[in-house]
């Protein structure tokens, strides 16, 4: 399946979501996304395709459109969270089933961190209070206060003895300088002088490096094996050894601290930006972002 056509899939249910949003429960919403969610989970796992990747040629191809109104594309944004609600419910029955009464889809949207799986993900008493406060009857506003607080309590500790974040500086100080020359390379405005600034990196070599680049922004998600040739010069060995040394590491802690040093919005953004280094298109594609 083309791209092209999993975006005439995706479009009817993205247009009912856009026009129905201001009118449907929560868990309406929720069943919606979930259903994009899965159209795009089955896409990404039958073609062993970064989500970041897919997304992002979702997005770029979907502007101009005749089913999708002008200047309203299907974001990243918003299929990242559709494919996280498909991943949080294993089947769609379990969205009513947790949240018969859930009246706002952005008080479920707030609390998404402690439904994902990863380490603010609540269980036990604690989930069944969230649940509880999310299908109560007070209003919208009042809940999102105590979620707000919620997030204080759980996602917002910190703890200087434990952190150890010194122990990934060097690969937060590499990852900033490669950053920056990925991002002067693409604004040399030409992609053949691209290629010849980067000495004609093997472009598939690219494409993984941008797959496991997006993989480091979150548990769970795929990475891919690759080989650094000792050729590659610097900053590309330098980066993609750091890349292979995080995510090859079985306990998460060293990703965590990473994420805590350089934002996961960040991570993503290189991730893209490679992205437009692996193909003539991609590169016409992200150069209108930057």
């Amino acid at each position: 399946m083309s791209v092209n056509v999993l975006i005439q899939q995706i479009a009817p249910l993205y247009n009912k979501y856009r026009e129905s949003k201001n009118n449907i429960s929560g868990a309406d919403a929720l069943e919606i996304m979930w259903d994009i969610g899965d159209i795009l989970k089955k896409y990404i796992d039958q073609n062993n395709i970064a989500p970041h990747a897919l997304f992002w040629s979702v997005y770029g191809n979907a502007e101009g459109r005749k089913n999708i109104e002008k200047k309203s594309y299907i974001t990243r944004e918003f299929q990242n969270r559709c494919h996280r609600i498909r991943r949080i419910f294993g089947v769609k029955e379990q969205i009513k089933k947790d949240f018969p009464h859930l009246k706002s889809f952005t008080t479920f949207r707030e609390a998404m961190p402690f439904f994902d799986d990863g380490k603010y993900k609540l269980e036990g008493t604690e989930r069944e209070d969230l649940l509880a406060l999310l299908n109560s009857s007070q209003q919208p506003k009042k809940i999102l206060e105590k979620i707000k607080a919620l997030q204080k309590e759980k996602i917002g500790i910190r703890n200087p003895r434990t952190q150890r974040l010194h122990e990934v500086e060097r690969e937060k100080q590499i990852f900033i300088n490669f950053y920056n020359y990925v991002y002067k390379v693409l604004r040399l405005g030409d992609y053949k002088l691209c290629l010849k600034e980067i000495d004609n990196i093997n472009l598939e070599f690219i494409k993984i490096l941008s797959k496991n680049t997006s993989a480091l922004s979150q548990e769970g998600l795929k990475v891919f094996n690759f080989d650094i040739q000792n050729s590659l010069k610097t900053p590309w060995k330098e980066y993609s050894e750091v890349i292979k040394t995080l995510i090859i590491q079985k306990d998460p802690k060293m990703r965590r601290r990473f994420r805590r040093l350089i934002p996961v919005e960040r991570i993503v953004r290189l991730a893209d930006m490679l992205y437009g280094l692996s193909s003539e298109e991609n590169y016409r594609n992200i150069k209108k972002r930057i």
